[in-house]
């Protein structure tokens, strides 16, 4: 018998995107005044709980405020080093992202069988 996927409510997917964006705020802000230290685990973390407990279409939307976080926080930086490789250092945190959410996703899919 096929498992009968989640059918979430209108309700439920805004609750989960205000939150969403209120997390993705703080580690915009965290990353920008830590500057050059790191903390794109944190945001690999809070996508991989958003994708597993909400789907991959609103792990997609993650995405996208997780690419707007990282790439304002990278220019308010000012940081030199590199920033000649801006845009490549874009696409890439955007691929990794989009990456890490359809696996999740289809992670979650595959153990819930």
């Amino acid at each position: 018998m096929p498992a009968t996927p989640n059918k979430y409510r209108i309700s439920d997917i805004i609750k989960a995107l205000i939150l969403t964006t209120i997390v993705v705020s703080i580690l915009g802000y965290v990353d920008y005044i830590t500057g050059e230290i790191s903390i794109d685990i944190l945001y690999i973390l809070c996508l991989c709980v958003v994708t597993w407990y909400t789907g991959t279409f609103v792990g997609m939307l993650c995405v996208i405020e997780l690419f707007f976080a990282k790439t304002t926080a990278d220019y308010y930086d000012n940081i030199k080093i590199g920033s000649h490789l801006y845009g490549w250092n874009a696409l890439n945190y955007l691929l990794i992202y989009v990456l890490v959410c359809i696996l999740v996703g289809k992670l979650k899919k595959v153990l819930s069988k």
